[in-house]
């Protein structure tokens, strides 16, 4: 029961932040319970299912909104619509060829990936500090390559090791979006790849639904809830520059993680 509590809390805070949950949740577990690799990231794609809701309490407005705009104007999708259609479309066709040959692809593999990202993430930071450059596009002035290389950045963060907040999110704020919209696009997105994953789970891997299982989902959907208010809330205080140095750093400790394990 400790060990669900605390794989479900993993999953509940760093799900939205720049370091792989999946690849954290699933070395804890495999080294908790003795189990192997396949079987724990089974078990860290499980926990979708509690950041999933999470996800949907905090934006249900803007998924609302999503809905009644795909209602009235089916035709003429909002960019907001458009930007979730198509980066999900995208992420799905670069995610599908990997999660097939998952159990083959190596976890440092993914954190020496995510180390690279990180190391050019510094360097941007800190020339955008010196330029004293910022965000200044929102979610309505969204273009098609912002769009693409977003939905391929989320495909690829199935590797362990790579986190898909983080890759998605220094897309959005290299391409010069606002902190918080790259952030509310990013968590958006998490949901129906969350659900791809949950799908993947049950199909693919002999996952037991134990109480102990659900225990863990249910944490990680009240520190979801959390976390991401409490980012939203702090994303307006931040600067751009230092933003994208902090997703560097915190990179680049995820991926000196993966190399350990």
């Amino acid at each position: 029961m400790i060990e669900a509590i605390v794989l479900g809390s993993l999953q509940g805070m760093l799900e939205w932040l720049p370091v792989s949950s999946e690849g954290v949740v699933a070395a804890v577990y495999a080294f908790s319970f003795d189990k192997p690799l396949d079987e724990a990231i089974g078990f860290a794609l499980w926990l979708h299912a509690g950041t999933v809701p999470a996800a949907v309490v905090v934006l249900r407005r803007d998924i609302l909104m999503l809905i009644r705009d795909l209602v009235s104007y089916p035709r003429k999708p909002s960019p907001l619509l458009r930007f979730c259609f198509l980066a999900t479309l995208v992420s799905a066709i670069v995610a599908a060829p990997l999660l097939l040959t998952l159990g083959s692809i190596s976890t440092i593999t993914g954190a020496a990936v995510m180390g690279v990202v990180g190391t050019f993430m510094l360097i941007t930071g800190y020339l955008q500090i010196r330029s004293k450059p910022t965000g200044y596009r929102n979610i309505d002035q969204i273009k098609t390559p912002d769009i693409v290389a977003t939905g391929v950045a989320q495909g690829l963060a199935v590797i362990p090791g790579l986190s898909r907040s983080g890759m998605t999110v220094v897309v959005l704020v290299t391409r010069r979006l606002r902190i918080k919209d790259a952030l509310v696009l990013s968590f958006l997105l998490s949901i129906p790849a969350s659900i791809g994953s949950a799908l993947f789970v049950g199909i693919n891997h002999n996952l037991i639904i134990n109480l102990e299982a659900i225990i863990a989902a249910l944490v990680a959907f009240i520190v979801g809830i959390i976390t991401i208010r409490g980012l939203l809330a702090l994303s307006s205080t931040i600067k751009f520059g230092w933003f994208v140095i902090t997703v560097g750093v915190a990179m680049i400790i995820g991926a000196l993680w993966g190399e350990l394990l």
